[in-house]
């Protein structure tokens, strides 16, 4: 920000003048509150950043007792700007027994009320006393309807590799109804796609032909669909990242991780797009290396062994490829499963985390190596099991007892052709 000499001087000017009224006043707390105020809006006045219209957006939504939704606010300044100015607001309530608002915008839904549609007004208002108003609703009454469509882009084809959102807009018996939601909606694909969908309406494509997905939204009995084609014609190249560089090599040691991500250079923008959601990642030498394909660490890797090897970004009929180098003179020695267990008794609904960790011939080196080894349940289906905290030291194998009945069940584990069974006792 930039404040001319003269705009300096008249506020400057300002602020000694109303410090002077204020202490030959009360002195009153509220009084200090209003200096500062008013110092606060003549600095934006001298910028050119008073703001003269305030836009509240993701209002008209319906929660439930207990519920908490973000609302935001955008701003258009006498500069002519536009910014998120969320957190500048006084944020309030028409009626706080149904809904409460705090300071950044946050509500929380307090009762269910049949009255008005369950409708409360949130009002956000700026130190020049500039307001905008949004409503949620808070009851608990049946769904009717559902329409589902592409809130990201908003018209035309997705862009492959590119993220999508698609929401829903939800009637309710009472005749409400809440937009551009994901709130009790889950979302699924057709069978033939390619592409994946989360419950939070983000569609992840990577074909690399055209393709037609059609999207089911349920709620309860209620179903919607809707169809999108996913375009990879706009898709240019695709890019390997390291701290936001674009590598051709990586180098490392047995042992350490590290983040890459992928970006798409596009036909018909300037700016670079990051793909980590629909980025597949292989490598060449599987012994080698490690890489987490999915979840919040996907992209990273991990030094398993010495050597070179490659790394390969793909999605959308595109590939970039990174040579990788790992440095350090391990060689494995044993595996074992936490402390060496070889058995395990799990009552109903019980589970338990195993972590297989490889020793190396150094007496140095350990590594977790559980997200990279091969578990092997053999066939039953008593227990079930999940990889969670993937890309992360503390990666693990969790197992869980679903059976309904007392049953036996044999885990294998196979990393680099060593072999460990440990036999499983369901009470």
């Amino acid at each position: 920000m930039f404040i001319t000499t003269s705009s300096f001087k008249k506020l400057s000017a300002f602020i000694i003048t109303s410090s002077v009224f204020i202490l030959s006043g009360c002195n009153t707390g509220d009084d200090a509150k209003n200096l500062t105020k008013a110092v606060d809006l003549e600095i934006q006045r001298s910028l050119g950043t008073i703001v003269e219209v305030v836009t509240i957006t993701g209002d008209k939504k319906r929660l439930k007792v207990g519920e908490t939704h973000q609302l935001n606010a955008t701003g258009l300044d006498s500069n002519g700007d536009t910014r998120d100015i969320t957190n500048e607001l006084t944020w309030a309530s028409s009626n706080t027994e149904i809904a409460t608002v705090n300071s950044k915008g946050l509500v929380t839904a307090k009762a269910s009320s049949e009255s008005n549609q369950g409708i409360v007004t949130i009002t956000a208002t700026t130190i020049n006393d500039i307001f905008g108003e949004g409503e949620i609703s808070v009851s608990d009454v049946n769904v009717t309807g559902l329409t589902l469509q592409q809130f990201l882009p908003e018209s035309g084809n997705v862009l492959t590799c590119i993220d999508a959102k698609i929401t829903g807009n939800v009637a309710y018996q009472d005749g409400y109804q809440s937009l551009n939601t994901v709130t009790d909606i889950n979302f699924s694909v057709d069978e033939e796609s390619t592409a994946v969908i989360n419950n939070d309406g983000m569609l992840y494509t990577s074909n690399a032909l055209l393709e037609n997905t059609t999207i089911t939204g349920e709620i309860g009995d209620i179903l919607a669909q809707l169809t999108v084609m996913a375009d990879p014609s706009y898709l240019d190249s695709i890019e390997i990242l390291l701290a936001n560089e674009v590598m051709t090599k990586l180098s490392f040691t047995v042992g350490e991780r590290i983040k890459v991500n992928a970006q798409a250079n596009l036909t018909t923008t300037v700016a670079a797009a990051n793909i980590d959601n629909s980025i597949s990642w292989q490598q060449r030498d599987t012994n080698l290396l490690g890489i987490t394909n999915q979840g919040d660490n996907k992209g990273t890797l991990l030094a398993l062994k010495p050597g070179i090897s490659e790394v390969s970004a793909i999605c959308g009929g595109k590939t970039s490829t990174v040579t990788v180098e790992i440095e350090g003179n391990a060689e494995l020695e044993a595996i074992q499963i936490n402390d060496n267990i070889e058995e395990i008794i799990l009552a109903k609904n019980e589970s338990i985390e195993l972590t297989l960790t490889a020793s190396f011939t150094d007496n140095t080196t350990t590594l977790n190596v559980s997200e990279f080894a091969d578990w092997n349940l053999n066939g039953s289906s008593a227990v079930v099991a999940e990889l969670i905290a993937t890309g992360t030291d503390t990666a693990t194998y969790k197992i869980s007892n679903v059976s309904s009945s007392a049953d036996e069940a044999i885990l294998s584990v196979t990393y680099e052709d060593i072999v460990k069974n440990i036999d499983i006792t369901l009470e």
